[in-house]
C-alpha cells in the first residue's frame, strides 16, 4: 500500500469519526473519558452514577426549577418515561432528595427509595 493510500484511509476514518461527534453531540473530552476505562467496567449503573457525579450541581439547580435537560437525561437513565413527571416530582420533593447530601450518587438511591413506581 502506499502512503497516499494510507493517508486517504486514516482521513477517512477521521472524517467519519468527525460526522459522528457533530451527529451525536459528543466532544472529544467525552469519547476519551467514556473509553479510558475498560469496556467491561461499563454499565448501566456505572454510566449513572458518572452521570450523577459529573452535573450534580446542575442536576441540583434544575430541579429546583422543575425542568431541565440534565433532569430529563437523568429520567432517561432511571428509565422513567415521563420526563416531565419526573422533573416536577424533582421540584416537590427537592428538599428530602438534596439535603443533607453526601456523595452525589446517594441521589440515585433517593429516587429510587421515594419515586413512586407506578409513576416508572
Amino acid at each position: 500500500m502506499m502512503i497516499s493510500d494510507v493517508l486517504k484511509k486514516n482521513l477517512a476514518v477521521m472524517i467519519s469519526a468527525g460526522s459522528l461527534l457533530v451527529v451525536t453531540g459528543c466532544t472529544i473530552t467525552d469519547i476519551t473519558s467514556s473509553t479510558s476505562s475498560t469496556l467491561d467496567a461499563v454499565t448501566p449503573d456505572v454510566t449513572l452514577n458518572r452521570f450523577v457525579d459529573v452535573r450534580i450541581a446542575s442536576i441540583k439547580k434544575e430541579a429546583a426549577k422543575g425542568e431541565g435537560e440534565n433532569l430529563d437525561a437523568l429520567a432517561d437513565l432511571m428509565g422513567k418515561q415521563d420526563k416531565e413527571a419526573f422533573s416536577g416530582w424533582m421540584l416537590v420533593h427537592y428538599d428530602e432528595l438534596f439535603n443533607n447530601l453526601g456523595e452525589p450518587e446517594e441521589l440515585i438511591s433517593r429516587i429510587k427509595q421515594v419515586y413512586p413506581q407506578s409513576a416508572i
